[in-house]
Protein backbone atom coordinates (compact mmCIF):
# COMPACT_ATOMS: atom_id res chain seq x y z
CA UNK A 1 0.00 0.00 0.00
CA UNK A 2 1.54 3.42 -1.21
CA UNK A 3 1.43 5.58 2.19
CA UNK A 4 2.87 8.69 0.75
CA UNK A 5 4.19 10.24 -1.96
CA UNK A 6 3.57 9.05 -5.42
CA UNK A 7 5.04 5.86 -7.64
CA UNK A 8 4.64 4.88 -11.32
CA UNK A 9 3.70 1.63 -12.98
CA UNK A 10 5.19 1.02 -16.50
CA UNK A 11 6.21 -1.76 -18.70
CA UNK A 12 8.89 -1.85 -21.35
CA UNK A 13 7.52 -2.10 -24.86
CA UNK A 14 9.95 -3.06 -27.77
CA UNK A 15 13.69 -2.83 -26.98
CA UNK A 16 13.15 0.11 -24.56
CA UNK A 17 10.35 2.05 -24.49
CA UNK A 18 8.74 2.79 -21.62
CA UNK A 19 5.22 2.91 -21.67
CA UNK A 20 3.58 3.91 -17.69
CA UNK A 21 0.67 2.20 -17.42
CA UNK A 22 -0.41 3.54 -14.05
CA UNK A 23 0.43 6.41 -11.68
CA UNK A 24 -0.26 5.33 -7.71
CA UNK A 25 -1.40 7.82 -5.57
CA UNK A 26 -1.15 8.07 -0.88
CA UNK A 27 -3.54 5.29 -0.51
CA UNK A 28 -3.49 3.29 -4.00
CA UNK A 29 -2.64 -0.64 -3.71
CA UNK A 30 0.50 -0.93 -5.69
CA UNK A 31 1.61 -3.83 -7.88
CA UNK A 32 -1.88 -5.96 -7.71
CA UNK A 33 -2.38 -7.08 -11.66
CA UNK A 34 0.91 -9.29 -10.52
CA UNK A 35 -1.16 -11.02 -8.26
CA UNK A 36 -2.31 -12.88 -11.36
CA UNK A 37 0.82 -13.64 -12.34
CA UNK A 38 4.16 -15.81 -11.10
CA UNK A 39 6.26 -12.72 -11.90
CA UNK A 40 5.78 -9.37 -11.60
CA UNK A 41 3.62 -8.12 -14.42
CA UNK A 42 5.09 -4.47 -14.18
CA UNK A 43 8.21 -2.26 -12.76
CA UNK A 44 7.34 0.28 -9.80
CA UNK A 45 9.31 3.43 -9.73
CA UNK A 46 9.71 6.00 -7.22
CA UNK A 47 8.05 9.48 -8.97
CA UNK A 48 8.68 11.33 -5.93
CA UNK A 49 9.68 10.62 -2.32
CA UNK A 50 7.40 7.37 -1.64
CA UNK A 51 6.55 5.05 1.37
CA UNK A 52 4.91 2.01 0.90
CA UNK A 53 3.52 -0.50 3.58
CA UNK A 54 3.74 -3.88 2.71
CA UNK A 55 0.31 -6.35 2.46
CA UNK A 56 1.36 -10.07 2.01
CA UNK A 57 -0.84 -11.69 -0.34
CA UNK A 58 -2.00 -14.11 1.96
CA UNK A 59 -3.41 -11.36 3.64
CA UNK A 60 -5.41 -10.41 0.85
CA UNK A 61 -6.63 -14.05 -0.19
CA UNK A 62 -7.54 -13.86 4.11
CA UNK A 63 -10.07 -10.74 2.70
CA UNK A 64 -11.96 -12.81 0.37
CA UNK A 65 -13.28 -14.62 3.41
CA UNK A 66 -13.30 -13.02 5.91
CA UNK A 67 -14.70 -9.77 4.70
CA UNK A 68 -16.75 -9.74 1.47
CA UNK A 69 -17.96 -6.49 1.53
CA UNK A 70 -13.73 -5.10 1.66
CA UNK A 71 -13.44 -8.23 -1.21
CA UNK A 72 -15.98 -6.08 -3.30
CA UNK A 73 -14.42 -3.30 -2.80
CA UNK A 74 -11.47 -4.56 -3.88
CA UNK A 75 -12.69 -5.62 -7.00
CA UNK A 76 -14.33 -2.49 -7.33
CA UNK A 77 -11.57 -0.56 -7.26
CA UNK A 78 -9.90 -3.30 -10.02
CA UNK A 79 -12.75 -2.71 -11.76
CA UNK A 80 -12.03 1.25 -12.06
CA UNK A 81 -8.88 0.66 -12.76
CA UNK A 82 -9.68 -0.94 -15.94
CA UNK A 83 -12.30 0.92 -17.19
CA UNK A 84 -9.00 4.32 -16.72
CA UNK A 85 -6.68 1.74 -18.76
CA UNK A 86 -9.71 1.38 -21.04
CA UNK A 87 -10.07 5.47 -21.40
CA UNK A 88 -6.17 5.79 -21.96
CA UNK A 89 -5.88 3.14 -24.61
CA UNK A 90 -9.24 4.93 -26.32
CA UNK A 91 -7.03 8.05 -25.39
CA UNK A 92 -3.63 6.93 -27.08
CA UNK A 93 -4.89 5.22 -30.32
CA UNK A 94 -7.81 8.28 -31.30
CA UNK A 95 -7.02 11.74 -29.84
CA UNK A 96 -4.84 14.37 -29.94
CA UNK A 97 -1.74 15.57 -27.93
CA UNK A 98 -3.94 17.96 -26.44
CA UNK A 99 -6.60 16.17 -25.28
CA UNK A 100 -4.46 13.55 -24.03
CA UNK A 101 -2.98 15.59 -22.11
CA UNK A 102 -6.56 17.20 -20.54
CA UNK A 103 -7.68 13.53 -19.90
CA UNK A 104 -4.74 13.05 -17.51
CA UNK A 105 -4.81 15.97 -16.14
CA UNK A 106 -8.72 15.70 -15.51
CA UNK A 107 -8.07 11.90 -13.89
CA UNK A 108 -5.07 13.27 -11.84
CA UNK A 109 -7.40 15.86 -10.44
CA UNK A 110 -10.41 13.36 -9.64
CA UNK A 111 -8.04 10.77 -8.33
CA UNK A 112 -6.07 13.37 -5.83
CA UNK A 113 -9.93 15.02 -4.38
CA UNK A 114 -10.84 11.73 -3.04
CA UNK A 115 -8.27 12.02 -0.81
CA UNK A 116 -8.16 15.65 -0.51
CA UNK A 117 -11.40 17.82 -1.52
CA UNK A 118 -9.94 21.06 -1.13
CA UNK A 119 -7.97 20.58 -4.08
CA UNK A 120 -9.75 22.20 -6.98
CA UNK A 121 -8.16 24.61 -9.45
CA UNK A 122 -4.29 23.94 -8.19
CA UNK A 123 -3.05 20.43 -8.19
CA UNK A 124 0.16 19.04 -6.95
CA UNK A 125 1.67 16.80 -9.47
CA UNK A 126 5.53 15.59 -9.58
CA UNK A 127 5.40 14.19 -12.91
CA UNK A 128 7.99 15.41 -15.53
CA UNK A 129 7.32 16.09 -19.27
CA UNK A 130 8.80 12.58 -20.00
CA UNK A 131 6.44 10.57 -17.59
CA UNK A 132 3.88 12.79 -19.19
CA UNK A 133 4.70 11.48 -22.84
CA UNK A 134 5.01 7.78 -21.21
CA UNK A 135 1.98 7.92 -20.17
CA UNK A 136 0.47 9.38 -23.02
CA UNK A 137 2.33 8.17 -25.68
CA UNK A 138 3.93 11.44 -26.73
CA UNK A 139 7.33 12.26 -27.09
CA UNK A 140 9.12 14.97 -24.96
CA UNK A 141 9.01 17.72 -27.28
CA UNK A 142 5.16 17.04 -28.36
CA UNK A 143 4.42 16.90 -24.42
CA UNK A 144 6.15 20.53 -24.07
CA UNK A 145 4.64 22.20 -27.49
CA UNK A 146 1.23 20.73 -26.36
CA UNK A 147 1.88 22.51 -22.37
CA UNK A 148 2.76 25.62 -24.23
CA UNK A 149 -1.00 25.25 -26.16
CA UNK A 150 -2.59 24.60 -23.22
CA UNK A 151 -0.87 27.54 -21.20
CA UNK A 152 -1.62 29.86 -24.53
CA UNK A 153 -4.74 29.29 -24.70
CA UNK A 154 -6.10 30.32 -21.00
CA UNK A 155 -7.06 26.44 -20.03
CA UNK A 156 -4.41 24.62 -17.93
CA UNK A 157 -0.53 25.91 -17.25
CA UNK A 158 1.77 22.91 -15.86
CA UNK A 159 4.81 24.19 -14.23
CA UNK A 160 7.56 22.97 -11.30
CA UNK A 161 5.26 20.05 -10.18
CA UNK A 162 2.05 21.93 -10.61
CA UNK A 163 -0.97 22.28 -12.17
CA UNK A 164 -3.18 25.03 -12.47
CA UNK A 165 -6.38 24.45 -14.11
CA UNK A 166 -7.98 27.64 -15.62
CA UNK A 167 -10.95 26.76 -17.41
CA UNK A 168 -12.12 23.13 -16.20
CA UNK A 169 -15.03 23.48 -18.63
CA UNK A 170 -12.92 23.87 -21.75
CA UNK A 171 -10.52 20.84 -19.84
CA UNK A 172 -13.16 18.58 -19.91
CA UNK A 173 -14.31 19.73 -23.46
CA UNK A 174 -10.55 18.99 -24.65
CA UNK A 175 -10.41 15.82 -23.10
CA UNK A 176 -13.16 14.19 -24.98
CA UNK A 177 -13.57 11.07 -23.35
CA UNK A 178 -16.16 10.52 -21.03
CA UNK A 179 -15.82 11.44 -17.12
CA UNK A 180 -16.42 8.49 -15.04
CA UNK A 181 -18.66 8.71 -12.38
CA UNK A 182 -18.33 8.19 -8.99
CA UNK A 183 -18.01 4.81 -7.45
CA UNK A 184 -21.62 2.95 -7.15
CA UNK A 185 -20.77 1.07 -3.74
CA UNK A 186 -24.89 0.47 -3.54
CA UNK A 187 -24.50 -2.87 -4.50
CA UNK A 188 -22.12 -4.35 -2.21
CA UNK A 189 -24.19 -5.75 0.32
CA UNK A 190 -23.65 -4.11 4.30
CA UNK A 191 -22.62 -6.83 6.46
CA UNK A 192 -23.09 -10.26 6.23
CA UNK A 193 -26.16 -11.95 5.50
Amino acid sequence: MLLSGWVACSIIVGESARQIVKVHLPGDLVGMPSLAAPTACDTIEAVSAAKLGVIETTAIGQVFSSNPRLAALLFLVSQQERVLLMERLASIRRTSAASRIAALILELRTRLRRNDPTIENVVPVPLTQEDIGDMTGLTPVYVNRTLRQLRTSGIATWRRGVITIDDRDALAVLAALPQSPERDTSWIPSRRG
